[in-house]
């Protein structure tokens, strides 16, 4: 058994009932877990056959908020979901081994920002609890590739808040004056930077991506 992203992600949506992103509708039904990897390589779980491959664009289909997804049948008989993908790499009938990508992470159909929706089904309707499938905490938090963490096995807690990735890009918005702040993810926007020009930046940024 793999994770769907190969070193380690956040799990920014647990699965069950929770508020609705978009409606703000309480109590929604989540059948599925949100991930946001530390990369954008969706990989498959388990071994087994692509059974769908697609995007489906007709609003009645309710499958439509998927957007790109790949569905993979897998050898333990059952039926994972990878969503809102910003490209596949796979096509129907292909056979797949674990850890091997099957798109990339994006954010098309029904979505607020780029992640994985993740599901599992026993048969094609009767959802599983995606988390205990995967092995991890059914709540928010990061999940680290233990192959990541061989040599050092007991990392700070700041450590344990960020990969490397994300320390360096910290580190260089620290030096260019854009976050202040005490340290260990205390950070605050820089002196002569507004929100606005935040919000411009991130949105140029996911422009490029």
């Amino acid at each position: 058994m793999k994770t769907p992203f190969s070193t380690g992600f956040k799990v920014v949506s647990p699965f069950g009932y929770r508020t609705d992103p978009i409606t703000g509708e309480a109590n929604s039904w989540h059948g599925g877990v949100d991930l946001v990897g530390f990369d954008r390589n969706v990989r498959a779980v388990s071994p087994g056959q692509v059974i769908r491959s697609r995007i489906v664009t007709d609003p009645n289909d309710r499958t439509s908020e998927w957007g790109n997804y790949v569905s993979v049948w897998t050898d333990d008989g059952r039926y994972t979901y990878y969503c809102h993908l910003a490209a596949r790499a796979v096509e129907p009938g292909e056979r797949v081994g674990a850890g091997q990508i099957l798109g990339m992470e994006g954010s098309t159909g029904r979505s607020t920002g780029i992640h994985l929706h993740f599901e599992v089904r026993d048969g094609e309707n009767a959802q599983l609890d995606p988390c205990s499938y995967l092995g991890i905490p059914n709540t928010v938090g990061f999940v680290w590739d233990p192959d990541s963490m061989k040599d050092d096995p007991e990392p700070e807690p700041w450590e344990k808040q960020c990969h490397d990735w994300s320390r360096d890009a910290v580190e260089w918005a620290i030096q260019r004056g854009i976050l202040k702040g005490k340290g260990g993810g205390d950070y605050a926007l820089g002196d002569g930077l507004t929100r606005e020009e935040m919000c411009v930046m991130l949105f140029r940024a996911r422009e490029v991506l």
